[in-house]
């Protein structure tokens, strides 16, 4: 999942009908949007028909570029949808997005739109999608779940675990939102450190491309030995799969993710505050940003950076992996969509993991976490949904034990056996999910895990047996291994300056700032001179807004904690 640092303009766009997003339960008896309004228990069997929870279709948006790749072809039929609706009584009409996750939420609430249930990014409520999304709650345009918890203890649990200290403060208890809930967290660990997934975002190079160039992917780990490689790569006359010359180096929609690329000016950070030569700086205002800028600008100059990649779409970008365009990318491994494509037709080509990459101080360039998530994806309901409790009975036994079985296993006796209190794929099954992921996509074992499930782990809770795991999934551990996730058990420093008296107006001059739009110029402009111009520029602007006197006060009050980090 992206992690979105820069913020962009959070104004809201022109209002602008969203066909389909407005549709209702289709059950006349919507209720009243009391925690009560609706008879029925999920979890019951053996009811009698009267008792049954009842129908009901909701409609639902995956608020995530690319998000509906994990939908089944058939949204209503498919084998695990069919048995939720069994327990809950609910169908949902699913829909997805390919254009940027803030512009999508802006438009939706500005007019006024919303779907039944929304899953979206929800990384900080001071910036991009959070705030867009907190506006929202505060305008009444959300569902307040507190009423509800104490009926579904599932969602409760989400709202409780797996979550960081400082997040849960600050972010999701804002003293703004006045004791109200308006957010359920998802894809957040179970609690323990074991749980919290490590995405294994790296650089990855084609494989035969490395193997023609006599290159050890593990030798590649500074940014000096990664120019060089990607100038062979260039003289090398490497090709895609349809004969076309590959592109050296690139990502996928929209830049993500471009820092790959400029690890070595990174270190081990939790916040937006960065400790140079005894001082604090704001992370915009370091020297880093000079250095990363220029070294992607010279990728850019030289041709060894598709000049392409911060415009492309979702599927422009797909293409050009999947197609083995890109001889080196950064992001995920991307395995789900690799492994049913390129992997097939030309398993030669599959991706190594360069260096890993070593940061600014020698150490190698990880995923940093907190004991527990400081954002992640989140879903919420619309206030104007007729039946809430339709969307919380849903969500609450996806949740539940039983619930989670079928979300990631799907019918038992169908899809898998309970082996010594584990599930285990029926070998017949298991064989064709591993050949065609596609079919375990529409059995509806996809979107559930990543949409609606949260605080669990299922590598911890249903640890697989080598013989269980599937190739790919013997890879991403390969992965994980040589980039293990560091731990930093800190208050982020980034809450201290909340606490400024001027915040909100350093907010208020900043929040239609573009950064990352004023970086691309640099990397595009005529003459470094001129790069470095648009970025003191920018830079600028930060200061004007306060940045400075903002770092000072947090280093203050930082000073007087011994539990922050930076």
């Amino acid at each position: 999942m992206r992690k979105t640092r820069l913020k962009g303009s959070l104004g809201l766009a022109a209002a602008i009908p969203l066909l389909a997003l407005s549709m209702t339960a289709c059950s006349d008896n919507g209720g009243n949007n009391e925690p009560n309004a609706t008879a029925g228990n999920a979890t019951n069997t053996g009811q009698k028909e009267a008792d049954a929870p009842k129908q009901v279709t909701l409609t639902f948006l995956s608020a995530w570029n690319g998000g509906g790749a994990g939908f089944p072809q058939d949204q209503v039929n498919n084998p695990v949808a069919k048995a939720i609706r069994e327990k809950t009584g609910v169908t949902l009409k699913m829909e997805s997005i390919t254009t940027s996750e803030v512009e999508k939420l802006n438009t939706m609430f500005a007019s006024g739109t919303v779907p039944d249930i929304v899953n979206a990014p929800y990384w900080s409520t001071t910036g991009g999608e959070g705030q867009v999304i907190k506006k929202a709650a505060l305008e009444g345009q959300l569902l307040d779940l507190t009423p509800y918890l104490d009926k579904y203890p599932n969602i409760k649990r989400l709202i409780t675990t797996g979550i960081a200290k400082d997040f849960a403060e600050f972010d999701m208890n804002s003293p703004d939102l006045k004791g109200k809930q308006y957010i359920i967290p998802t894809e957040t660990p179970d609690g323990s450190i074991e749980s919290i997934h490590n995405w294994n975002y790296g650089l990855y190079a084609r494989g035969d491309i490395l193997k023609a160039l006599n290159v050890n992917a593990a030798d590649i780990d500074t940014q000096e030995k990664l120019y060089d490689l990607l100038e062979k790569i260039k003289n090398g006359n490497f090709k895609d799969i349809s004969g076309k010359p590959v592109i050296p180096a690139g990502t996928l929609h929209n830049g993500w993710d471009s820092s790959q690329f400029t690890k070595g000016w990174t270190g081990y950070n939790i916040s937006d505050f960065r400790e140079e030569d005894g001082k604090l700086t704001f992370w915009a205002l370091s020297k880093d940003e000079e250095d990363k800028m220029l070294y992607l600008r010279k990728l850019i100059k030289d041709g060894l950076f598709d000049p392409e990649a911060f415009s492309n779409t979702d599927t422009t970008a797909m293409e050009k992996l999947t197609t083995g365009k890109l001889a080196v990318f950064g992001a995920q491994p991307m395995l789900g969509d690799l492994s049913k494509t390129l992997y097939k037709t030309n398993p030669e080509m599959q991706y190594e993991l360069l260096g890993p990459m070593k940061n600014k101080n020698g150490e190698i360039a990880t995923q940093v976490e907190k004991p527990g998530r400081s954002g992640f994806p989140a879903i919420f309901l619309s206030a104007k949904i007729k039946d809430p409790d339709a969307a919380l009975r849903y969500i609450d036994f996806v949740n539940s034990d039983e619930g989670r079985l079928l979300a990631y296993w799907g019918i038992e006796g169908k899809d898998y056996t309970m082996v010594d209190g584990r599930p285990q794929w029926i070998p017949d099954v298991k064989k064709q999910f591993d050949e065609n992921p596609d079919l375990k996509r529409d059995e509806g074992l996809n979107f559930l895990p990543g949409r609606f499930t949260g605080a669990f782990s299922d590598t911890v809770t249903w640890p697989k047996t080598d013989d269980q795991k599937t190739q790919w999934d013997k890879l991403e551990e390969s992965f994980s291994a040589k980039m293990p996730i560091k731990i930093i058990d800190k208050v982020s420093a980034s809450y201290l300056e909340r606490e400024w008296p001027k915040y909100q107006q350093y907010r208020d001059k900043i929040g239609g700032f573009d950064f990352n739009a004023e970086l691309q110029k640099a990397y595009f402009a005529k003459s470094d001179e001129e790069a470095l111009k648009i970025l003191h520029n920018a830079q600028e602007k930060f200061k004007d807004a306060g940045a400075l006197e903002m770092t000072e006060f947090v280093a203050q009050k930082a000073a007087e904690r011994n539990d922050i980090g930076f």
